[in-house]
């Protein structure tokens, strides 16, 4: 056991095309500000992840184009992922790359292609879907922005990360009326469409990650009211939220 919590974030170089790399970033910061010593390491092929025990796992968005290549260097550490998420590793997949995490994804052609299957749901066809988006979770309302070609048809063991406030979310076309979802949650699996990116912008979601990675590694977040940068930060995603929720005509 290891007294650095270890942050894996994969592919960046590819997949940060709204910030969403940057969640690895904000983990680790806060960890820092919780009294936690945090390390990130970047994976961009299979023998980057050689070795590696990850308390926590981030892959962001990117573009369609990519994800053909992105997509056969994933299956390359497929067994790794698998087996980090299985022991309790966590895990935020934002946009494309919570979709190659899936169990298929279609891009466009005749069939859709096998994703890595951490997420047990699909990824479907639809239409475009840009705009800022408010969900409410049990972390609070969650705030940012969404920008997607496809929806999500979630497993049966998969269960929502929470319920779209105004916005879009997972399905783009449902009965008026229906309640409309967004994202997924596997175990400690999140994904999400929530770009910004979401843990900056959520730091109570954030720090719900950041306390079940630390108990994964077996250490323990100072306690006590925050201080500090820690306060600032938290206070700007505060007031950045209230300004977005009210432009979507929410209360705040």
């Amino acid at each position: 056991m290891s007294d650095v919590l270890s942050i894996v974030s994969l592919f960046p170089e590819r997949l940060n095309i709204h910030g969403d790399a940057e969640n690895a970033d904000v983990l680790r910061v806060r960890a820092g500000w919780r009294g936690i010593e945090a390390r990130v390491t970047t994976i961009t092929s299979a023998q980057d992840a050689s070795g590696l025990r990850p308390d926590a796992i981030t892959i962001g968005a990117g573009f369609d184009a990519d994800a053909p290549e992105v997509l056969a260097g994933l299956r390359e550490i497929a067994d790794e992922l698998n087996a980090w998420v299985e022991s309790g590793t966590v895990l935020l997949a934002i946009g494309l790359g919570w979709e190659m995490l899936s169990r298929s994804l279609e891009l466009g052609r005749p069939d859709p292609l096998s994703g890595i299957g951490i997420f047990t749901g699909r990824s479907v066809a639809s239409e475009r879907h840009v705009g800022r988006i408010s969900v409410d979770s049990e972390w609070g309302a969650l705030t940012g922005y969404e920008y997607h070609l496809r929806d999500y048809v979630l497993g049966e063991d998969e269960r929502p990360l929470g319920t779209v406030a105004s916005g879009t979310g997972n399905i783009g076309m449902v009965q008026s009326g229906a309640a409309r979802f967004e994202g997924a949650v596997q175990g400690t699996a999140y994904g999400t469409g929530i770009r910004g990116p979401v843990l900056a912008r959520n730091p109570v979601f954030a720090d719900h990650l950041l306390e079940l990675a630390a108990a994964h590694a077996g250490l323990a977040l100072a306690n006590g009211a925050p201080a500090g940068p820690l306060t600032t930060a938290d206070d700007h995603a505060a007031k950045a939220n209230v300004i977005v929720r009210r432009a979507l005509g929410l209360s705040a």
